[in-house]
């Protein structure tokens, strides 16, 4: 399934959305505006403000302030990921330099507050108040996942509940959000409303889940970094935690020293590979993505009528069969 088939019915909404981020983050401060341009050739999938739009269309309408929410979500979305490079040290994101890999940590924690700025001044002039609040709360959630996230690195003992809260808060809750907040602007009963942020959970917590997947079957020149980048940054993702409740003792304690090591050998990287293949781990992974998946489709199958239903639960279908 290609993503811009699913995206092709609404591809001049997210151009819109494209073209009012660049008008938010435009500046006459030539080195903002160096970096702003930099980070406008890696463009992600812009999954985000598509799901704010066709939860709208959903709704029965398309009001004018979606391609902003549209925009505000995407800048979001883009802040954290600067603030994640600089504290995974990461050189690479969606096949480029990162910022602090170009110009250093200090700007690039600047930059993305600058991102942040500009995405709540473009909510606060173009959203209604209970829009607003929504996304203000869902942006503390995504800060309290990513400190949890950060805490827990290289902790051995992560359960697998701690993990999927972590990533229900730094993930998934900008996928419940960014439907939500669609559904809110288009006036969608409350119902509607509740369905739709159910929807954009779980396919939040199965984009997450696939994407942490990715991190270690995935091929760098798709995912676009390089694979057990999260390994070797202590994260412990489900995969891992699987092997670490399936495994006998000698494999969890060989397990827990490689996790600890700050650099990863060769050989600790063919063990763990040893280990994900003798517990399946990563069919594993892939069917707790699907469970959530299922959950999000059985949200809008509760819902009366097809409206725009299908162009949602392709997007379901995309986020687990995605090879990047």
């Amino acid at each position: 399934m290609i993503l811009s088939e699913i995206t092709a019915p609404i591809q001049k909404d997210l151009n819109r959305v494209e073209q009012t981020i660049a008008g938010s983050l435009k500046t006459d401060n030539l080195f903002i505006q160096q970096m702003v341009d930099y980070l406008s050739h890696s463009t992600g999938k812009r999954i985000r403000p598509a799901l704010a739009i066709l939860s709208a269309k959903y709704c029965g309408k398309l009001p004018a302030e979606t391609i902003a929410l549209g925009a505000a979500l995407e800048m979001i979305h883009v802040a954290t990921l600067i603030h994640d490079d600089i504290i995974d040290n990461s050189a690479i994101r969606r096949k480029q330099k990162t910022l602090n890999f170009k110009w250093g940590n200090e700007i690039s924690v600047l930059m993305g507050d600058y991102v942040f700025a500009s995405s709540f001044f473009l909510m606060a002039k173009s959203l209604p108040k209970d829009v607003l609040s929504t996304l203000a709360d869902t942006t503390n959630i995504i800060c309290r996942g990513e400190i949890s996230e950060t805490f827990n690195r290289f902790n051995v003992g992560l359960s697998e509940d701690q993990y999927l809260e972590v990533i229900r808060e730094k993930t998934a809750s900008l996928f419940g959000a960014s439907c939500q907040t669609g559904a809110m602007l288009a006036e969608g009963n409350v119902l509607t409303v509740k369905q739709l942020y159910r929807f954009g959970m779980g396919i939040g917590m199965a984009f997450q889940v696939i994407d942490d997947t990715l991190d270690f079957v995935g091929k760098q020149s798709r995912v676009g970094k390089p694979v057990m980048s999260d390994l070797r940054e202590g994260k412990l993702t489900l995969p891992v935690i699987h092997c670490m409740n399936s495994g006998n003792a000698p494999e969890k304690r060989k397990l827990k020293a490689i996790i600890l090591r700050k650099v990863k050998t060769s050989t600790d990287l063919k063990f763990l590979n040893t280990l994900l293949k003798k517990y399946d781990a990563i069919n594993y992974s892939v069917k707790k993505a699907r469970f959530f998946v299922d959950d999000a489709k059985t949200a809008l199958y509760q819902l009366n009528g097809n409206r725009d239903k299908n162009d949602l639960l392709q997007f379901a279908d995309f986020l687990i069969d995605r090879d990047f």
